[in-house]
Protein backbone atom coordinates (compact mmCIF):
# COMPACT_ATOMS: atom_id res chain seq x y z
CA UNK A 1 0.00 0.00 0.00
CA UNK A 2 1.57 3.46 -0.92
CA UNK A 3 1.91 5.50 2.02
CA UNK A 4 0.82 9.49 1.33
CA UNK A 5 2.23 12.31 3.12
CA UNK A 6 -0.89 14.17 4.12
CA UNK A 7 -4.37 14.78 2.84
CA UNK A 8 -4.55 17.21 0.30
CA UNK A 9 -7.99 17.84 0.44
CA UNK A 10 -8.07 19.02 3.77
CA UNK A 11 -5.26 21.50 3.52
CA UNK A 12 -7.32 24.31 5.27
CA UNK A 13 -8.86 22.60 7.41
CA UNK A 14 -6.11 21.35 9.08
CA UNK A 15 -4.74 24.59 9.69
CA UNK A 16 -1.13 24.19 8.64
CA UNK A 17 0.55 27.56 9.07
CA UNK A 18 0.92 28.70 5.34
CA UNK A 19 -2.33 29.04 4.80
CA UNK A 20 -4.54 29.08 1.68
CA UNK A 21 -4.36 32.47 0.43
CA UNK A 22 -2.40 33.90 -2.25
CA UNK A 23 1.52 33.65 -2.30
CA UNK A 24 4.04 36.31 -2.54
CA UNK A 25 7.61 36.36 -1.81
CA UNK A 26 9.24 36.55 1.51
CA UNK A 27 12.30 38.44 -0.67
CA UNK A 28 14.76 35.39 0.91
CA UNK A 29 16.50 33.32 -1.73
CA UNK A 30 17.67 30.06 -1.63
CA UNK A 31 21.31 28.77 -3.21
CA UNK A 32 21.42 25.35 -4.52
CA UNK A 33 25.02 24.10 -4.69
CA UNK A 34 25.15 22.02 -7.85
CA UNK A 35 28.17 19.58 -7.45
CA UNK A 36 28.62 18.46 -10.34
CA UNK A 37 27.06 20.97 -12.34
CA UNK A 38 28.08 24.65 -13.36
CA UNK A 39 26.89 26.76 -10.51
CA UNK A 40 23.81 27.72 -8.50
CA UNK A 41 19.90 27.09 -9.14
CA UNK A 42 18.33 29.60 -7.19
CA UNK A 43 14.84 29.65 -6.15
CA UNK A 44 12.48 32.42 -4.50
CA UNK A 45 10.96 31.34 -1.41
CA UNK A 46 7.59 32.41 -1.23
CA UNK A 47 5.28 32.90 1.80
CA UNK A 48 3.66 29.58 1.53
CA UNK A 49 7.13 27.98 1.30
CA UNK A 50 7.07 26.99 -2.07
CA UNK A 51 10.09 28.11 -4.01
CA UNK A 52 9.73 29.48 -7.52
CA UNK A 53 12.73 29.93 -9.90
CA UNK A 54 14.71 33.55 -9.20
CA UNK A 55 15.01 35.95 -11.92
CA UNK A 56 18.84 36.02 -10.95
CA UNK A 57 19.08 32.34 -11.83
CA UNK A 58 21.21 30.63 -12.87
CA UNK A 59 24.65 31.66 -11.22
CA UNK A 60 27.34 30.50 -12.76
CA UNK A 61 30.67 29.61 -10.97
CA UNK A 62 33.45 29.07 -12.73
CA UNK A 63 35.08 25.44 -11.46
CA UNK A 64 36.79 22.99 -13.30
CA UNK A 65 34.49 21.38 -15.30
CA UNK A 66 32.18 18.44 -13.89
CA UNK A 67 33.50 19.58 -10.30
CA UNK A 68 31.10 22.47 -9.67
CA UNK A 69 29.95 24.47 -5.77
CA UNK A 70 29.40 22.57 -3.22
CA UNK A 71 29.43 24.36 0.70
CA UNK A 72 28.58 27.93 0.24
CA UNK A 73 28.66 30.31 3.58
CA UNK A 74 27.75 34.00 2.99
CA UNK A 75 28.63 36.54 5.48
CA UNK A 76 26.12 38.03 8.06
CA UNK A 77 26.45 41.43 6.12
CA UNK A 78 25.52 39.62 3.10
CA UNK A 79 27.69 41.16 0.84
CA UNK A 80 30.27 38.28 0.57
CA UNK A 81 30.20 34.89 -0.32
CA UNK A 82 32.53 32.07 -0.20
CA UNK A 83 31.95 28.06 -1.65
CA UNK A 84 34.47 25.10 -2.27
CA UNK A 85 34.36 23.46 -5.50
CA UNK A 86 33.29 19.67 -5.17
CA UNK A 87 36.89 18.15 -4.48
CA UNK A 88 37.96 21.07 -2.08
CA UNK A 89 40.37 22.09 -3.53
CA UNK A 90 39.63 26.04 -4.00
CA UNK A 91 37.85 28.75 -2.31
CA UNK A 92 36.00 31.17 -4.33
CA UNK A 93 34.32 34.41 -3.00
CA UNK A 94 31.92 36.71 -4.37
CA UNK A 95 30.85 40.02 -4.21
CA UNK A 96 26.86 39.53 -3.64
CA UNK A 97 24.61 42.09 -4.41
CA UNK A 98 21.55 43.30 -2.93
CA UNK A 99 19.28 41.06 -5.10
CA UNK A 100 21.53 37.94 -4.62
CA UNK A 101 23.51 37.94 -7.44
CA UNK A 102 26.99 36.75 -7.15
CA UNK A 103 28.46 39.29 -9.65
CA UNK A 104 32.40 40.54 -9.36
CA UNK A 105 34.98 37.84 -8.02
CA UNK A 106 36.80 38.28 -4.86
CA UNK A 107 39.38 36.29 -5.15
CA UNK A 108 40.16 32.53 -5.20
CA UNK A 109 42.39 30.44 -2.32
CA UNK A 110 43.99 27.50 -2.88
CA UNK A 111 43.62 24.82 -0.06
CA UNK A 112 46.84 24.04 1.20
CA UNK A 113 48.81 25.62 -1.90
CA UNK A 114 46.54 23.61 -4.38
CA UNK A 115 47.83 20.01 -3.40
CA UNK A 116 45.53 17.56 -4.89
CA UNK A 117 44.14 15.66 -1.94
CA UNK A 118 44.14 18.03 0.30
CA UNK A 119 40.27 19.27 -0.06
CA UNK A 120 38.15 20.72 2.73
CA UNK A 121 34.88 19.62 3.78
CA UNK A 122 33.68 22.30 5.43
CA UNK A 123 33.66 26.17 6.13
CA UNK A 124 31.76 28.34 8.10
CA UNK A 125 31.93 32.30 8.82
CA UNK A 126 32.20 34.62 12.21
CA UNK A 127 28.73 36.01 12.62
CA UNK A 128 31.34 39.32 13.06
CA UNK A 129 31.95 38.85 9.35
CA UNK A 130 35.81 38.68 9.93
CA UNK A 131 36.95 35.03 10.15
CA UNK A 132 36.24 31.84 7.62
CA UNK A 133 36.98 28.65 8.76
CA UNK A 134 38.03 25.38 6.75
CA UNK A 135 38.64 22.09 8.18
CA UNK A 136 40.98 20.03 5.80
CA UNK A 137 40.27 16.44 6.70
CA UNK A 138 42.71 14.78 4.28
CA UNK A 139 45.47 17.31 5.30
CA UNK A 140 48.36 14.87 7.39
CA UNK A 141 45.86 14.05 10.44
CA UNK A 142 43.58 16.27 9.69
CA UNK A 143 43.45 20.39 10.18
CA UNK A 144 41.72 23.71 10.40
CA UNK A 145 43.01 26.58 8.37
CA UNK A 146 42.01 30.42 9.70
CA UNK A 147 41.41 32.97 6.99
CA UNK A 148 41.20 37.06 8.04
CA UNK A 149 38.66 38.66 5.62
CA UNK A 150 39.44 42.36 4.96
CA UNK A 151 36.29 44.45 5.97
CA UNK A 152 36.87 46.35 2.89
CA UNK A 153 37.31 44.10 0.16
CA UNK A 154 36.31 40.44 1.34
CA UNK A 155 39.80 39.43 0.14
CA UNK A 156 40.71 36.25 2.27
CA UNK A 157 44.18 36.15 4.49
CA UNK A 158 45.18 33.05 5.95
CA UNK A 159 45.77 33.56 9.57
CA UNK A 160 49.15 31.45 10.05
CA UNK A 161 49.73 27.55 9.00
CA UNK A 162 47.20 25.23 8.95
CA UNK A 163 45.92 23.93 12.61
CA UNK A 164 47.09 20.16 12.64
CA UNK A 165 44.77 18.05 14.57
CA UNK A 166 44.22 14.18 15.53
CA UNK A 167 41.56 14.25 14.06
CA UNK A 168 39.89 14.44 10.48
CA UNK A 169 37.04 16.73 10.46
CA UNK A 170 34.02 16.51 7.72
CA UNK A 171 32.01 18.45 9.36
CA UNK A 172 31.75 22.34 11.00
CA UNK A 173 29.32 24.34 12.92
CA UNK A 174 29.68 27.93 14.34
CA UNK A 175 27.41 29.03 17.81
CA UNK A 176 25.03 31.38 16.52
CA UNK A 177 27.26 34.32 18.96
CA UNK A 178 30.52 33.10 17.53
CA UNK A 179 31.58 31.99 20.69
CA UNK A 180 32.67 28.25 20.01
CA UNK A 181 32.89 25.59 16.68
CA UNK A 182 32.25 22.22 16.68
CA UNK A 183 33.36 19.49 14.66
CA UNK A 184 32.60 16.31 13.30
CA UNK A 185 35.40 12.94 13.53
CA UNK A 186 33.40 10.79 11.85
CA UNK A 187 34.70 6.52 11.33
CA UNK A 188 34.85 7.12 7.80
CA UNK A 189 38.45 6.45 6.19
CA UNK A 190 40.41 9.60 4.35
CA UNK A 191 43.30 9.49 1.56
CA UNK A 192 46.23 12.10 1.87
CA UNK A 193 47.78 13.36 -1.32
CA UNK A 194 50.35 10.59 -0.47
CA UNK A 195 47.98 7.91 -0.38
CA UNK A 196 47.86 7.51 3.56
CA UNK A 197 44.50 6.42 4.89
CA UNK A 198 43.17 8.25 8.07
CA UNK A 199 40.32 6.82 9.89
CA UNK A 200 38.18 9.56 11.91
CA UNK A 201 37.91 9.39 15.65
CA UNK A 202 33.92 9.48 16.07
CA UNK A 203 34.00 12.41 18.35
CA UNK A 204 32.73 15.72 18.21
CA UNK A 205 35.10 18.21 18.96
CA UNK A 206 34.98 21.57 20.26
CA UNK A 207 36.69 24.88 20.35
CA UNK A 208 36.30 28.61 21.82
CA UNK A 209 36.75 31.10 19.26
CA UNK A 210 38.48 34.55 20.07
CA UNK A 211 36.80 36.81 18.30
CA UNK A 212 39.11 39.42 17.98
CA UNK A 213 41.96 36.92 17.10
CA UNK A 214 40.16 34.41 15.26
CA UNK A 215 42.04 31.98 16.73
CA UNK A 216 40.86 28.65 18.38
CA UNK A 217 41.53 27.28 22.07
CA UNK A 218 41.50 23.53 22.04
CA UNK A 219 39.65 20.86 21.41
CA UNK A 220 37.92 19.34 23.44
CA UNK A 221 36.86 15.90 22.03
CA UNK A 222 33.41 13.80 22.65
CA UNK A 223 33.45 10.72 21.59
CA UNK A 224 30.24 9.11 20.10
CA UNK A 225 28.43 6.47 18.43
CA UNK A 226 29.76 3.67 16.04
CA UNK A 227 29.52 5.66 13.00
CA UNK A 228 28.12 9.52 13.16
CA UNK A 229 28.15 10.55 10.11
CA UNK A 230 26.36 14.02 10.72
CA UNK A 231 25.63 16.64 13.28
CA UNK A 232 22.57 18.94 13.76
CA UNK A 233 23.20 22.10 16.01
CA UNK A 234 19.85 23.47 17.17
CA UNK A 235 19.00 26.88 15.91
CA UNK A 236 19.33 28.42 19.64
CA UNK A 237 22.75 26.91 20.21
CA UNK A 238 21.57 24.78 23.37
CA UNK A 239 21.39 21.41 21.89
CA UNK A 240 23.49 18.97 19.82
CA UNK A 241 22.00 15.81 18.26
CA UNK A 242 24.75 13.02 16.53
CA UNK A 243 23.19 11.33 14.09
CA UNK A 244 24.60 7.61 13.26
CA UNK A 245 24.29 6.01 10.26
CA UNK A 246 25.64 2.66 11.95
CA UNK A 247 24.45 2.48 15.50
CA UNK A 248 21.05 0.98 16.03
CA UNK A 249 19.59 -0.49 18.84
CA UNK A 250 16.73 -3.71 19.25
CA UNK A 251 13.36 -2.61 19.88
CA UNK A 252 11.48 -5.40 18.73
CA UNK A 253 12.23 -9.65 19.86
CA UNK A 254 10.58 -10.74 16.67
CA UNK A 255 9.31 -9.38 12.84
CA UNK A 256 8.19 -11.14 9.86
CA UNK A 257 9.79 -12.96 7.42
CA UNK A 258 7.95 -14.55 4.39
CA UNK A 259 4.62 -14.49 6.60
CA UNK A 260 6.99 -16.56 9.77
CA UNK A 261 7.63 -15.09 12.98
CA UNK A 262 11.59 -14.52 12.98
CA UNK A 263 13.75 -14.04 16.66
CA UNK A 264 15.49 -10.02 15.85
CA UNK A 265 18.26 -11.26 17.20
CA UNK A 266 19.61 -13.94 14.85
CA UNK A 267 19.28 -11.50 11.71
CA UNK A 268 22.37 -10.38 10.74
CA UNK A 269 22.94 -5.70 9.94
CA UNK A 270 22.72 -6.85 6.00
CA UNK A 271 19.18 -8.62 6.06
CA UNK A 272 16.07 -7.19 4.65
CA UNK A 273 14.25 -7.79 7.88
CA UNK A 274 16.76 -5.91 10.06
CA UNK A 275 14.73 -2.85 9.82
CA UNK A 276 12.06 -5.00 11.12
CA UNK A 277 13.96 -4.86 14.45
CA UNK A 278 16.45 -1.96 15.08
CA UNK A 279 16.35 1.70 15.00
CA UNK A 280 18.88 4.73 14.31
CA UNK A 281 21.07 6.22 17.20
CA UNK A 282 20.23 9.82 17.76
CA UNK A 283 22.75 10.86 20.29
CA UNK A 284 21.91 14.05 21.99
CA UNK A 285 23.67 16.59 24.51
CA UNK A 286 23.31 19.91 26.11
CA UNK A 287 25.43 22.27 24.75
CA UNK A 288 27.56 24.33 27.50
CA UNK A 289 29.94 26.93 25.45
CA UNK A 290 32.00 28.10 29.00
CA UNK A 291 33.17 24.65 30.47
CA UNK A 292 35.37 22.02 30.17
CA UNK A 293 32.78 19.52 29.33
CA UNK A 294 30.84 21.46 26.09
CA UNK A 295 28.70 18.45 25.72
CA UNK A 296 26.77 16.82 28.31
CA UNK A 297 24.57 14.18 27.80
CA UNK A 298 20.99 14.44 27.84
CA UNK A 299 18.51 11.44 29.60
CA UNK A 300 17.36 9.53 26.54
CA UNK A 301 14.74 7.45 25.92
CA UNK A 302 16.03 4.85 24.02
CA UNK A 303 15.61 1.08 25.76
CA UNK A 304 18.98 0.95 25.43
CA UNK A 305 19.75 4.07 27.77
CA UNK A 306 22.39 5.95 28.07
CA UNK A 307 21.41 9.74 25.89
CA UNK A 308 20.17 7.27 22.95
CA UNK A 309 16.85 8.65 21.19
CA UNK A 310 15.63 6.40 18.23
CA UNK A 311 13.21 6.54 15.13
CA UNK A 312 9.70 4.85 15.47
CA UNK A 313 8.47 2.45 12.71
CA UNK A 314 6.12 2.89 10.11
CA UNK A 315 2.99 2.46 10.75
CA UNK A 316 1.67 1.43 7.98
CA UNK A 317 5.26 -1.14 6.67
CA UNK A 318 6.31 -1.16 10.31
CA UNK A 319 9.76 -0.79 9.35
CA UNK A 320 12.33 1.39 10.86
CA UNK A 321 14.41 3.87 9.17
CA UNK A 322 17.81 3.60 8.06
CA UNK A 323 21.05 5.58 7.31
CA UNK A 324 19.88 9.02 8.97
CA UNK A 325 22.63 11.18 6.82
CA UNK A 326 21.53 15.08 7.66
CA UNK A 327 19.15 17.20 9.83
CA UNK A 328 18.14 20.16 10.71
CA UNK A 329 15.83 21.59 13.60
CA UNK A 330 13.17 24.35 12.89
CA UNK A 331 14.79 28.02 13.60
CA UNK A 332 12.32 28.58 17.00
CA UNK A 333 14.18 25.10 18.23
CA UNK A 334 10.47 23.35 18.19
CA UNK A 335 11.06 20.66 16.17
CA UNK A 336 13.94 18.39 14.64
CA UNK A 337 14.10 17.01 11.18
CA UNK A 338 15.77 13.85 10.34
CA UNK A 339 16.78 12.79 6.76
CA UNK A 340 16.72 8.78 6.39
CA UNK A 341 18.59 8.28 2.72
CA UNK A 342 18.08 4.43 3.39
CA UNK A 343 14.44 4.13 3.70
CA UNK A 344 13.70 7.37 2.04
CA UNK A 345 11.56 9.27 4.76
CA UNK A 346 12.09 11.93 7.22
CA UNK A 347 11.53 11.47 11.03
CA UNK A 348 10.04 14.53 13.04
CA UNK A 349 10.86 15.34 16.68
CA UNK A 350 9.18 18.00 18.74
CA UNK A 351 11.93 19.30 21.11
CA UNK A 352 11.32 19.81 24.91
CA UNK A 353 11.71 23.56 25.65
CA UNK A 354 13.60 23.09 28.54
CA UNK A 355 15.51 19.88 28.05
CA UNK A 356 16.12 19.13 24.15
CA UNK A 357 14.76 16.11 24.74
CA UNK A 358 13.08 15.05 21.45
CA UNK A 359 9.84 13.07 21.10
CA UNK A 360 8.80 11.82 18.10
CA UNK A 361 5.66 13.20 16.55
CA UNK A 362 3.08 10.75 16.95
CA UNK A 363 -0.12 9.91 14.91
CA UNK A 364 -3.03 7.18 13.66
CA UNK A 365 -3.87 5.12 10.56
CA UNK A 366 -6.54 6.10 8.64
CA UNK A 367 -7.69 5.10 4.88
CA UNK A 368 -8.55 7.22 2.27
CA UNK A 369 -9.90 6.22 -1.17
CA UNK A 370 -8.72 3.05 -0.09
CA UNK A 371 -5.39 4.28 0.44
CA UNK A 372 -3.86 3.27 3.66
CA UNK A 373 -2.74 6.58 5.15
CA UNK A 374 -0.41 7.84 8.34
CA UNK A 375 -0.08 11.10 10.41
CA UNK A 376 2.68 10.29 11.94
CA UNK A 377 6.31 10.08 11.66
CA UNK A 378 8.19 8.89 9.83
CA UNK A 379 6.77 10.57 6.53
CA UNK A 380 7.38 9.02 3.11
CA UNK A 381 9.74 12.11 1.28
CA UNK A 382 7.39 11.56 -1.75
CA UNK A 383 7.33 10.27 -5.65
CA UNK A 384 10.94 10.11 -6.81
CA UNK A 385 12.75 10.76 -3.76
CA UNK A 386 15.52 8.18 -3.59
CA UNK A 387 18.24 9.44 -1.91
CA UNK A 388 17.66 12.73 0.11
CA UNK A 389 20.84 13.76 1.22
CA UNK A 390 20.58 17.50 2.90
CA UNK A 391 17.68 19.12 4.55
CA UNK A 392 17.23 22.72 5.48
CA UNK A 393 13.92 24.99 6.59
CA UNK A 394 12.69 27.78 5.73
CA UNK A 395 13.33 31.13 8.05
CA UNK A 396 9.73 31.06 9.02
CA UNK A 397 9.55 27.38 10.01
CA UNK A 398 7.18 26.84 7.87
CA UNK A 399 8.50 24.60 5.22
CA UNK A 400 10.74 22.27 4.93
CA UNK A 401 13.48 21.54 2.20
CA UNK A 402 15.35 18.12 1.20
CA UNK A 403 17.72 17.75 -1.35
CA UNK A 404 18.09 14.92 -3.45
CA UNK A 405 21.20 14.47 -5.09
CA UNK A 406 20.93 11.46 -7.26
CA UNK A 407 17.45 12.43 -8.36
CA UNK A 408 18.22 16.23 -8.81
CA UNK A 409 15.35 17.62 -7.03
CA UNK A 410 14.54 19.18 -4.06
CA UNK A 411 11.55 18.14 -2.28
CA UNK A 412 9.81 20.82 -0.22
CA UNK A 413 6.84 19.96 2.58
CA UNK A 414 4.96 22.54 4.47
CA UNK A 415 5.33 22.19 8.18
CA UNK A 416 2.16 22.03 10.75
CA UNK A 417 4.07 24.42 13.23
CA UNK A 418 1.75 23.24 16.36
CA UNK A 419 2.00 19.45 15.76
CA UNK A 420 5.47 19.29 13.66
CA UNK A 421 3.49 17.30 10.69
CA UNK A 422 4.31 17.48 7.36
CA UNK A 423 2.71 17.29 3.64
CA UNK A 424 4.21 17.73 0.59
CA UNK A 425 3.83 21.47 -0.84
CA UNK A 426 2.09 21.82 -4.78
CA UNK A 427 4.77 20.93 -6.34
CA UNK A 428 6.17 18.12 -4.35
CA UNK A 429 9.25 19.20 -5.51
CA UNK A 430 11.92 21.21 -8.23
CA UNK A 431 14.63 21.17 -9.94
CA UNK A 432 18.27 21.30 -9.59
CA UNK A 433 20.38 22.75 -12.44
CA UNK A 434 19.90 19.50 -14.25
CA UNK A 435 19.04 15.81 -13.12
CA UNK A 436 22.57 14.58 -12.67
CA UNK A 437 23.89 17.73 -11.16
CA UNK A 438 23.95 16.41 -8.09
CA UNK A 439 22.28 19.01 -5.19
CA UNK A 440 24.57 19.18 -2.24
CA UNK A 441 23.66 21.99 -0.60
CA UNK A 442 21.00 24.79 -0.13
CA UNK A 443 21.80 28.70 1.49
CA UNK A 444 19.03 29.93 2.18
CA UNK A 445 19.17 33.90 3.30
Amino acid sequence: MKRLIGYTAALCLLAFTVGCGGVTSTGTLAYISNSTGTGFTVYTVNTDGTLTTSSISPQSAPTPAGDGPKVMQIAANGKWAYYLDNAGNTIYGYYRDGNGTLTAQIGTWSVSGGTSGYGASALVIHPNNMFLYASLPNYLGGAIAIYSIDQSTGILTQVGSNIQLDYPISQLVMTTSGGAIFGLSPASNFKTSGGQTITGKQAVLFWTVNSSSGLLTGPIATPVGVSPNYMVLSANGSYMYVLDNTATTLINATTIVNGQSVSCATLSSTSAAYTGCYSPNIYGYNVSTSSTTPLSPMAGTSVGGGNVFNENADLITGIFPSNPVAGVTTNDTHFLFVANQGSHNVSVFKLNATSGQPTEVLGSLSTVNGISVSSASPFDCGSGCSTPSFAAVAKANNALYLLDINAGRIFQFAVNENTGQIRALSPASVGAETATSHPAWITIR
